[in-house]
């Protein structure tokens, strides 16, 4: 039976001199499952994220990862804390003097991996975004849509608890986005939980059965991916 790996309770978040980002704001993200972050710009999914990575600390409530109260943590804990967060961002981040292989080696390299094991692992994350061939590659030789796989393969070669996504598919057009999404389902069905912010709503609704957490003034909604879909809507 699945528990809850992600919980936010009565949260709110504001940053100074701003209005709430998010007020009295709940979820539970269960161990193993695939969920959906969505808002207009500015709505605040970024910074829930941030709440989740401890990159910010909320003003009220609390944010438990794994049952950890995340801002409880002392301050020499955090870095270990995030070695168990796969983290993929809409600009990529890559190093771009840096090879595909070696970008992906990165957060194993810190964690002070073998090099046997940086080896084996990166071919494996390579494998399974289908960038195997291009691990000798400099990211700018690539399109935008192996440069976020790259990203994406980073995020997964540690094996992290949790990955979160922030707006992964943002610079993307439709069909290679479409990809990344079949991607995180690949992921998803080999059983890693992901949360993954965007504002492309009508990508989300090709993908059927997803829970989706709508934020808007500072609220959260929840709701079934595909809805639209079944009831006829375009």
């Amino acid at each position: 039976m699945s528990h809850a790996l992600v919980e936010f309770e009565r949260v709110t978040h504001r940053y100074p001199g701003g209005h709430d980002v998010l007020t009295d704001a709940s979820l539970s993200l269960q161990m193993g499952e695939m969920a959906f972050l969505t808002g207009a710009s500015g709505a605040g999914k970024s910074t829930l994220l941030k709440l989740i990575a401890r990159l910010e600390i909320a003003n009220r409530g609390q944010v438990r990862v794994n049952g950890q109260n995340v801002a409880a943590l002392a301050a020499r804990h955090v870095p270990d804390y995030r070695q168990h967060l796969g983290l993929i961002f809409q600009q990529f981040n890559l190093l771009y003097d840096r090879s595909v292989f070696d970008n992906v080696a990165l957060p194993l390299r810190i964690q002070g991996y073998s090099d046997a094991d940086i080896a084996r692992r990166v071919r494996a994350a390579l494998d399974s975004v289908g960038l195997l061939n291009k691990a000798s590659v400099m990211p700018i030789r690539l399109s935008g849509g192996e440069q976020q796989r790259v990203g994406i393969a980073r995020a997964v070669v540690t094996k992290p608890l949790l990955i979160l996504a922030d707006e992964p598919t943002g610079n993307l057009d439709h069909d290679t986005a479409m990809g990344v999404m079949e991607l995180f389902q690949r992921y998803n069905r080999a059983g890693v939980t992901l949360l993954i912010a965007t504002h492309a709503e009508e990508l989300i609704e090709q993908i059927d059965g997803f829970r989706v957490f709508h934020l808007e003034g500072g609220h959260l909604s929840v709701r079934q991916s595909g809805e639209a879909l079944r009831h006829g809507q375009r």
